[in-house]
């Protein structure tokens, strides 16, 4: 069961996404709040696996709230969620530890989707966030929202290496490479290896283009 933590301060929206992830058998929404402050003690709770934060409230915004979070707990999974989907909004959200970043236009199968994938340890970008990378005029942009070591396990998985060759050639285990594999496929939005490959040939990312 994933437990949730909602904090908004539009009722309208903060109550319509608890109904909406209500309705998922593996989803448990802990609690809604309308303030950073309201929300503190909740959030440190050891029951909570994700916090969906709003950008901007009275109080504090969302992304200094994930970093005093995050001081607290390093490894605390949050989604970012805002009106705003510019791709400096969301790298600055990405640089501060979000898990995911959802804009207030998303779909209820991208909310469920952010929650279930950032949950579990994963990212999740929604489609207008995901569009705002891509849009940068430096095609080689998109590839910011991946760690080093992600990046790295890209650049083999394009070229077509195994999972194998790539924890002998970067000295990790299958496991790890499997992570670092699911991370990048959620954070560039691709299902497969193959549309990794497409991802690739679209931005002119492959070796000697």
């Amino acid at each position: 069961m994933i437990g949730v933590i909602l904090v908004d301060d539009h009722v309208v929206v903060r109550s319509g996404f608890a109904q909406l992830l209500s309705l998922e058998e593996d989803i448990e929404v802990l609690g809604q709040y309308s303030s950073a402050a309201e929300a503190w003690p909740a959030l440190l709770r050891p029951q909570v696996d994700v916090a969906v934060l709003d950008i901007a409230m009275p109080d504090e915004n969302g992304l200094s709230l994930l970093r005093r979070l995050r001081r607290q707990r390093p490894d605390f999974r949050a989604i970012i969620l805002s009106i705003y989907d510019s791709a400096a909004f969301v790298q600055s959200a990405l640089d501060g530890g979000a898990g995911g970043y959802l804009t207030k236009r998303c779909g209820p199968e991208e909310l469920v989707q952010a929650v279930r994938s950032v949950g579990l340890g994963g990212h999740y970008l929604c489609s207008d966030a995901l569009r705002a990378l891509r849009g940068d005029t430096q095609p080689a942009k998109v590839l910011e929202v991946l760690t080093p070591r992600e990046r790295e396990v890209f650049e083999l998985l394009v070229k077509g290496e195994s999972v194998k060759a790539i924890a002998a050639q970067l000295d990790l285990s299958h496991k790890t490479v499997h992570v670092h594999r699911a991370n990048v496929l959620g954070k560039l939005q691709c299902a497969t290896t193959i549309e990794l490959v497409h991802f690739a040939l679209d931005h002119q990312l492959l070796t000697g283009q």
